[in-house]
């Protein structure tokens, strides 16, 4: 593993992480949990009721995002919930219109039986690839999934797109055709992972007068969560997914297409595969341009010794290209790759890891908070 850059303590600053968030913020929190994942996004408040939602995208530990849960309904940041008794079922609140287990590997999903069950009153919707495997921990899930009579439940593929609120989701990945291949196990299990694009303010078709038209946000923020995407997923995403370069042709003025678009590129990247050497490639990290790049990892232990140093290199050269001249790369946290597993200088652990997003860019927030432990907003710190 190449070596992680400590960040400066004095880029920290002491703060509210509570009240930094206005009502029309989304907040996407990356939970350190070591070597998994576990991610909710808090979405804007509702202009018509004032409430928040959220979603969910993977709970590697059994605790961590039910205890993340009640503290934002304890902050008033998700609506005030009234538990059910233990064998009941009851038609859910939509607090949590969507939780998205992207794969069945154990780091992924290990905690989302209990998840799905404790906050059975909140959600709306499941979703995961449906690729088949025995595993105690999937099994564990689907039964959950089984027994709740309001659940909704789906196996969603590239370019499935959802709307909730002023987000909207963009499943990049797996494939159609490597999702046509699961039940011959033709493809991997890390490339069955459900990739998604979030967007808001969405852009949306509206009324004016007698016609419509599609109405643009020119402050709108995307986020690509990678799952454990690899090598083969990526390389359907980026012909699915063209990059479509300006063009000054009659044809393409006609259709307001001049200025071109990539439909890869977004402001923030949770890495795939926790930053192993499978799980990006140049071409890819080029086209993404992210402003602020998330790896989740244990940072070099673990069983896999993940994140991998050619892997960490790849996105520091896509970021700051150096090749041709020789020359080293900035510091990790000066090109905005940040990990779950970073430290401070005074080798203070960093923890958890909240990134808000509004009109004003991206204010992130650490919380210092080791694997096991709950995320404890008193002690947010802010980066300058």
């Amino acid at each position: 593993m190449s070596k992680m850059h400590n960040i400066p303590k004095g880029e920290f600053l002491s703060g509210d992480f509570v009240a930094s968030i206005k009502p029309e913020n989304m907040v996407y929190f990356l939970c350190n949990v070591g070597d998994g994942d576990a991610q909710l996004i808090l979405l804007p408040e509702n202009p018509v009721n004032g409430k928040r939602q959220a979603i969910i995208v993977d709970a590697a530990r059994k605790d961590k995002l039910p205890w993340l849960i009640d503290d934002l309904e304890t902050g008033n940041l998700l609506p005030q919930a009234t538990r059910p008794a233990e064998d009941e079922y009851p038609d859910p609140d939509y607090s949590i219109p969507l939780v998205i287990g992207t794969h069945p590997h154990r780091d992924h999903i290990l905690g989302m039986e209990h998840l799905l069950h404790s906050n059975r009153h909140r959600i709306a919707e499941y979703w995961d690839p449906g690729y088949y495997m025995p595993t105690p921990s999937y099994l564990k899930v689907m039964a959950e999934v089984e027994k709740n009579p309001f659940l909704q439940y789906a196996q969603p593929a590239s370019g499935f797109r959802k709307w909730i609120g002023d987000a909207v989701l963009t499943v990049m990945a797996p494939s159609i055709q490597l999702r046509n291949r699961f039940d011959t196990y033709g493809t991997s299990i890390n490339d069955s992972s459900i990739s998604v694009r979030i967007e808001f303010p969405a852009s949306r078709v509206v009324q004016r007068d007698e016609g419509r038209s599609l109405l643009k946000s020119p402050e709108t923020m995307s986020l690509l969560l990678g799952a454990d995407s690899q090598t083969l997923s990526w390389s359907y995403l980026v012909t699915e997914f063209p990059n479509l370069p300006p063009s000054d042709s009659d044809a393409t003025r006609a259709i307001k297409a001049a200025r071109g678009k990539d439909l890869l590129r977004s402001d923030v990247m949770k890495v795939s595969h926790h930053c192993s050497k499978r799980g990006v490639n140049l071409e890819l990290m080029e086209r993404v341009a992210p402003r602020v790049t998330l790896v989740s990892s244990v940072g070099g232990g673990g069983q896999h010794s993940f994140p991998h140093s050619v892997a960490q290199e790849i996105i520091r050269e896509a970021l700051d290209p150096v090749a041709k001249s020789g020359k080293s790369h900035k510091k990790d946290w000066e090109l905005g790759i940040f990990f779950t597993s970073d430290r401070d200088t005074d080798d203070i652990e960093l923890g958890s890891i909240a990134l808000v997003l509004g009109t004003r860019g991206i204010k992130m927030w650490r919380f210092g908070d080791s694997s096991g432990n709950r995320i404890d907003f008193g002690k947010g710190r802010r980066m300058k």
